[in-house]
């Protein structure tokens, strides 16, 4: 009997032994640092030298301890952010997956290093200084977002670009970029965001773009760009932003556009060609700010203008309008800004009146011919709206008249 107790005894003794090896184990692994790869280190820090990066301090510690990578900012648009993956080996290795420097100043050579941090998701060197070319060999990374906004980048937009298939947004705005727009960004089918605004392309809009059916927000303003505005943009359904001011593209403005019922900007301005109608917009119910200048528009401003209650910029000026304006603008009470001028419409002479609901709620209404040759606003109503309206009228111009 007394052997069996022993021997008992012993086994619950070893278990506890084991079981508190275990829990030791445990504890030591996780408080083992976790640690950047040497050769990561080393790509790190040369990028950071070719972008002339002051705010990082790179060492194998970095991603663990949260130093020498993160900086706070009291101006949120700037940016010194870097995030780690350290999942990797029981929770011992990291690696960068995510590198936004956003406002500080970089200059120097687009480093084509990037594409040896092969766990990236993101590069954002948004509003810098940075020049040179967007190197191809980035298309061996697996990102889903590439902002290079407000940069000095120039060449063209590789076609390698093309087979980063994982891309959901690229941003390219506010460059020196030229050439035709690269056929084979149509095959980024994940992407919903393609902002090109502000460079100087030339040709036309890729064919290929009808495939970018996630499309959320797209962008090619204040460019060289000609051509008709395809019809295919009716298969991006999916559009919240359409932005085509100041390129050299020609109308009409395609039938399908009436497909893109989730539109809640629309910006499309100097269009040349022939004149046509008021495009399809009834049902955009979504819509809060609407840009159809200089487009060679005729005919009446549609009533169902006064059914977009969300409404808060409306311009179309510059074109054949005419006809009265619609009773049901005066209901728009988000109004912000109202530009309707260079047209044959007409009303009841040329006043503003502000209508006062209850205690704070002021609904602009504009009632007058806007060839504007006679235009006179009432000195009463001017020192009403400036003097006596809230804040938001006070310092806006609502109406543009001239």
């Amino acid at each position: 009997m007394e052997f069996f107790l022993t021997k008992r005894a012993k086994t619950r003794t070893n278990f506890v032994k084991i079981f508190v090896a275990t829990v030791y184990a445990s504890l030591v692994l996780t408080s083992v640092a976790q640690l950047l790869p040497e050769e990561e280190v080393q790509v790190l820090e040369t990028i950071s030298s070719r972008l002339q990066n002051k705010w990082w301090n790179v060492t194998r510690t970095s991603c663990s301890e949260g130093t020498g990578f993160n900086t706070t900012f009291v101006d949120t648009k700037i940016y010194s952010n870097v995030t780690c993956d350290c999942s990797f080996v029981s929770n011992t290795v990291c690696h960068v997956t995510h590198i936004q420097l956003k406002g500080l100043n970089l200059t120097g050579t687009l480093p084509a290093e990037f594409a040896n941090l092969t766990y990236l998701r993101e590069i954002d060197l948004s509003r810098n200084y940075v020049n040179g070319s967007i190197p191809p060999i980035f298309s061996q990374l697996r990102l889903t977002i590439l902002s290079l906004l407000g940069n000095r980048i120039s060449g063209t937009i590789p076609n390698e670009i093309g087979d980063m298939t994982t891309l959901e947004q690229l941003i390219l705005e506010d460059n020196q970029l030229e050439g035709n727009i690269s056929r084979n960004l149509g095959s980024l089918s994940n992407l919903r965001r393609l902002l090109l605004s502000a460079n100087n392309f030339t040709g036309t809009i890729p064919e290929t773009f009808g495939n970018l059916k996630n499309l959320t927000d797209f962008r090619i303003d204040g460019s060289r760009l000609s051509g008709k505005i395809p019809g295919f943009i009716g298969n991006w359904t999916k559009l919240t932003r359409l932005d085509m001011q100041g390129t050299s593209m020609e109308g009409p403005i395609p039938s399908t556009i009436s497909q893109l019922k989730n539109l809640e900007e629309l910006r499309i301005s100097d269009l040349s060609g022939p004149t046509m109608s008021f495009p399809n917009l009834q049902n955009f119910t979504a819509m809060e700010e609407l840009i159809l200048r200089n487009c060679s528009i005729s005919g009446p401003i549609p009533e169902y203008i006064g059914d977009m209650k969300s409404l808060k910029l409306l311009d179309l000026s510059f074109n054949m309008l005419n006809g009265q304006i619609p009773n049901k603008l005066q209901g728009l009470a988000k109004m912000v800004f109202l530009f309707l001028s260079h047209n044959s419409l007409s009303g009841e002479g040329c006043i503003l009146q502000q209508l006062y609901r209850g205690t704070s709620n002021w609904l602009p209404v504009l009632l007058c011919e806007f060839s504007c040759q006679s235009f006179n606003f009432s000195q009463q109503l001017i020192s009403m709206v400036f003097d006596e309206g809230p804040p938001l009228l006070q310092y806006q111009n609502i109406i543009h008249c001239l």
